[in-house]
């Protein structure tokens, strides 16, 4: 599966955001406050399988980082290694990086929430050193979210996200391309667990050429192990789109765990 694929469906899951409820390290919006930390860890896998073939599986741990420079105003950095789950890349250390920063914006019970991403990986390190480039893989992804947040805990919110090549290092015979993805849904705190999820839609040439257009129903449950600290499951499953006839199914699966200090 080309890795942007992977990015755009791992963005709009986990990209980090902005909120205003300080008890919910899960929320729809959330970032740490000015001088605090959020790590957040996740174990992901996805599989994609038509009525004659496997089209692409993927296993990747990510660690990333996030923290308040002021109350509205918040950097990450995260770390991905992605395993050789199909024989694909020169061995099972794939590693990628991501540095960005996220902003924040509220009037009175409307929330909204801007990311700008920089990623980055050296091609040679995953497919070996037949690359017939030096030069490392790098994207640029940007997130805009509104959501409005209603007295009993419910946030209805959607997200636009945008993935774009700035240096097509890995694939130096394809054209620069982009992909978008979004996401419609809503966010609900119940006493020490919280839910999260709605129906997704991405697009654009910078996913597989016969899936140009997919549409996903995602969904993410958070249990309070105490109040700084949770762990969750999440997924997503392929519902359609303009796509290859012959998909049987695609799915997306996550483990993760959240810290605030």
């Amino acid at each position: 599966m080309k890795f942007k694929t992977l990015l755009l469906a791992s963005a709009a899951v986990l990209v980090a955001a902005p909120a205003f409820a300080a008890d919910d390290i899960t929320a729809a919006f959330y970032t740490p406050a000015k001088g605090h930390f959020l790590s957040d860890t996740t174990l992901q896998g996805t599989r994609l399988k038509s009525d004659y073939d496997d089209l692409g599986k993927s296993l990747a741990v990510t660690e990333e980082l996030n923290y308040g420079v002021t109350d509205n105003l918040a950097v990450f950095g995260a770390i991905s290694n992605n395993f050789d789950v199909e024989g694909l890349y020169n061995n099972d250390h794939n590693f990628a990086y991501d540095l960005g920063v996220a902003y924040t914006m509220n009037y009175g019970k409307v929330l909204g929430q801007a990311v700008l991403g920089y990623h980055t990986f050296d091609p040679r390190t995953w497919w070996g050193k037949d690359i017939d480039s030096n030069r490392w893989g790098k994207e640029l992804y940007a997130t805009a979210k509104l959501g409005y947040a209603f007295d009993c805990g419910l946030t209805p919110y959607t997200t636009f996200t945008m993935v774009g090549d700035i240096d097509n290092a890995a694939y130096a015979d394809e054209k620069r391309d982009q992909a978008y993805s979004w996401f419609l849904g809503a966010h609900k705190m119940l006493d020490r667990v919280s839910l999260d999820g709605g129906f997704r839609y991405d697009f654009g040439n910078g996913l597989r050429e016969d899936m140009s257009e997919q549409w996903y129903v995602q969904a993410e449950a958070n249990y309070f192990v105490k109040d700084n600290m949770t762990v969750g499951v999440f997924g997503d499953y392929y519902l359609g789109g303009q796509s290859h006839k012959d998909i049987k199914y695609g799915y997306t699966w996550g483990l993760n765990a959240k810290v605030a200090f």
